[in-house]
């Protein structure tokens, strides 16, 4: 992340924004004109913090500082939320902060810019095209993500940090030993439904722990809606949608289902599961019939043991209700079609049998790229 020799240096403040406190990790290059390290240390404290270059952070009241030093979200099994100032990632990163109050973890914010035009936003803001310019408008450009994300949980910690390098191998670097990685994902369009964002699907496919993307605009609870809520979201009234997971019975599906049942009971509603079978032979009807009857059998029987798996596990009981659906369809459209009312969708990496499609690609592409709620990616 350094270019040539040169040494980092490191200098964090913490102070409130939003009703939101905030630890800022901010990585510097010491520069070869003599500077030290207590020069470098008030760019952070002093006036020329990147909060008071963004006009946006500097402005809130009741700001308050010291130098205490945090641990950062990714060392203390918390939540890391890629940012690049989009309103994808605006909506990721107030998914993140709620659900940071909901299981009382810390949230770590990161952007990693590079130097060929990444993200966008940093260049559009660059004073000038030079490591230094480059490098403060990406501190003024998170510094505005998380300035425009209220919580109503003074408890809640977001922890800012700005890297340069390669997006998703920094971003899974800064996620060694966090619970769960979020990220937004971009707007509907051709080439969107093709790669949904070279990002985004680079966290997903490569991650080795669970990742939650989130498309701004289009989750209907005040967690995810975009930049045009930033400052008026209310996280305190109860989303009471289903959380929705796709079973099959591999060990992928349950690690899935676990996770679900845990999403469900934070959010204190109801656990969707949903098994899918489909058998496609339009030539010979009463063959179908037969065959479909013993296939509906099958797929209950799969649903219900995974359930019971994990009913086994909880010691006979679950903390949330479970809705089991076994649904006669294709994988992805049985999944889209049960999340068109839920508030999160999770899914498995892996998957066989009926539900064969649940491979990253494409179940898990197709839910990625098309479900109107978070989806939950999990391995």
């Amino acid at each position: 992340m350094a270019f040539g020799v040169s040494p980092q240096v490191t200098a964090r403040a913490w102070w409130t924004v939003s009703g939101i406190t905030v630890a800022r990790r901010v990585t510097t290059m010491a520069q070869t004109t003599g500077r030290t390290d207590g020069a470098d240390q008030s760019n952070v404290t002093g006036q020329s913090d990147t909060a008071g270059q963004s006009g946006t952070a500097a402005a809130q009241p009741g700001v308050v500082r010291s130098d205490a030093v945090q641990p950062d979200a990714a060392g203390t099994g918390g939540i890391v939320v890629g940012v690049d100032g989009s309103p994808e990632s605006i909506a990721a990163l107030r998914w993140a902060v709620d659900e940071g109050a909901r299981r009382r973890l810390p949230v770590t914010a990161a952007l990693v810019w590079d130097a060929v035009g990444e993200p966008r936003a940093v260049f559009d803001r660059a004073a000038g095209a030079d490591r230094a310019g480059l490098e403060q408008a990406a501190r003024r450009v998170l510094a505005d993500t998380v300035a425009a994300v209220r919580v109503h949980d003074p408890a809640v910690t977001v922890t800012e940090r700005v890297e340069e390098g390669s997006p998703v191998p920094e971003l899974l670097g800064i996620a060694t030993g966090a619970q769960l990685v979020v990220v937004g994902e971009r707007g509907p369009g051709a080439l969107h439904r093709l790669v949904a964002g070279s990002v985004c699907q680079g966290v997903v496919h490569h991650a080795p722990l669970p990742v939650v993307v989130v498309r701004g605009g289009a989750d209907r609870s005040g967690g995810a809606t975009g930049a045009t809520d930033a400052v008026g979201a209310d996280t305190t009234s109860v989303d009471e949608r289903p959380v929705v997971v796709g079973v099959d019975g591999s060990a992928g599906s349950l690690r899935a289902l676990r996770w679900a049942v845990e999403a469900a009971a934070a959010r204190k509603t109801a656990l969707r599961a949903v098994h899918a079978w489909h058998l496609d032979v339009p030539v010979y009807p009463g063959i179908y019939a037969d065959f479909g009857s013993a296939l509906a059998e099958q797929a209950q029987r799969t649903l219900d043991d995974a359930v019971n798996t994990i009913i086994a596990e909880h010691g006979g009981g679950l903390p949330v209700p479970v809705v089991k659906e076994a649904v006669a369809d294709g994988a992805a459209r049985a999944l889209l079609r049960s999340a068109t009312d839920a508030q999160l969708l999770v899914v498995g990496s892996r998957g066989h049998g009926g539900f064969a499609e649940l491979l990253l690609g494409s179940v898990s592409h197709q839910c990625v790229a098309h479900a109107p709620c978070p989806v939950a990616v999990i391995r």
